[in-house]
């Protein structure tokens, strides 16, 4: 049994605790929290810390296969050019993967991380994976535009789930790559099978204005792009992102939209009222990096929307580091508090996940992680370019 205690216990599902207290057993599972009031008075064998405690966090949206690629890719080029950067570079470094991704993932360990969804066109992050104590839903990741092969494209997206399916068998799931990179044939297929499954559906989704232009006017640097690699597809007309993913995506899925950097209020309004469960992750690093733009998080907040937190991959951000990411959105939102951005990273993603039974909150009967965050400015109630993170448990 071990007992912990900070200047402020961030709980996520409750208000903060003043000098709270957390009891964990020895698996790490919350046996009691003590909330002292004004009578505070030291337990005997407590932790004391300075700062604050907070849940693990939940990164909703991670690449670690592409982690070979920190430092390789150009910036703010937009979508169609980091796209064909990462086509271009991640196969030239492809026998030297394994070490990046054991790096990210301690990473992701130090910088207390206890869950991943994380997506996935090969199987190489898989040996990597069952070394590591974090839990992970591996998203099979399908694209592929040319309408000859979609039957090709999706066998060996299957052959990639079954391989971790043996490790994962209740967090594993093929899911597609975004509104304008699978052909019709290819779709049929992906959508018969994700709502078939009803596991979590990951999409990328409004990374860009290129994908409007591409799906309403069948023009622009995503459909250069195609018509450069000589790669056979429909052309398509007069579609949205939105109408790719009603068209495609059953109401009753669990569906993660990932960046919406450049959807509207009234069309994020529609996704919500439409699916049953929606979560709109936000990459902040990595929508600057690409796009030079962030989603209109404001609105969504204030609109009561579901927003969750992701770091994307090392070739489109510097650090997979939450706390890093959670101190670029308050610096870029200011009229958004840490508390609720702390939500983001936290219950908002395992809700995503389907995992808020366990991770998400400090409550007693779960297993969430917990950490420590260190130079928090009381005053401000937030954390500052100073704080540090560390795992407590």
């Amino acid at each position: 049994m071990r007992r912990f205690s900070a200047n402020y216990i961030f709980p996520v599902s409750n208000p903060p605790i003043k000098n709270g207290i957390i009891e964990v057993d020895d698996e790490g599972k919350i046996v009691s929290i003590i909330n002292p009031g004004r009578s505070f008075k030291e337990i005997h064998s407590t932790e004391f810390h300075n700062g604050i405690i907070i849940p693990g966090f939940v990164n909703a949206h991670c690449h670690l296969e592409l982690s070979h690629l920190l430092g390789k890719i150009p910036e703010k080029k937009g979508i169609a050019n980091f796209i064909k950067a990462v086509t271009e570079e991640r196969f030239k470094f492809q026998d030297s993967t394994q070490k990046p991704i054991a790096n990210a993932i301690k990473e992701l360990e130090l910088t207390g991380t206890v869950a991943v969804g994380d997506i996935c066109n090969t199987a190489d992050t898989l040996d990597l994976k069952v070394k590591s104590e974090l839990h992970f839903h591996n998203f099979i990741e399908v694209f592929g535009i040319n309408q000859n092969n979609s039957d090709k494209v999706f066998e060996l997206a299957n052959t990639i789930k079954a391989r971790f399916l043996e490790n994962y068998p209740g967090s594993t799931s093929i899911t597609p790559h975004s509104t304008y990179s699978l052909s019709k044939n290819l779709w049929n297929r992906v959508s018969t099978e994700i709502n078939d499954s009803k596991m979590p559906v990951s999409i990328h989704f409004a990374e860009s204005l290129p994908e409007y232009e591409f799906l309403k006017t069948g023009s622009g640097p995503i459909f250069d792009r195609y018509k450069f690699l000589n790669i056979p597809f429909e052309t398509p007309s007069g579609l949205s992102p939105l109408d790719v993913v009603f068209n495609n995506v059953d109401s009753n899925n669990d569906v993660l939209l990932i960046h919406n950097t450049f959807a509207s209020i009234d069309e994020l309004l529609q996704i919500k009222g439409h699916y049953r469960k929606v979560t709109f992750v936000t990459c902040p690093e990595s929508n600057i990096y690409i796009e030079n733009s962030l989603p209109v998080l404001a609105e969504m907040h204030k609109a009561g929307l579901r927003i969750a937190i992701g770091t994307d991959s090392l070739a489109s951000a510097s650090t997979l580091s939450m706390l890093h990411h959670i101190i670029l959105l308050l610096d870029n939102f200011k009229e958004i508090s840490f508390v609720d951005i702390l939500k983001w990273a936290t219950l908002n993603g395992a809700e995503a996940l389907n995992i808020e039974s366990r991770f998400g909150t400090l409550e007693v009967g779960k297993n969430p992680g917990l950490n420590l965050i260190t130079d928090f400015d009381f005053n401000s109630m937030k954390p500052t370019l100073k704080s540090r993170v560390k795992r407590l448990v």
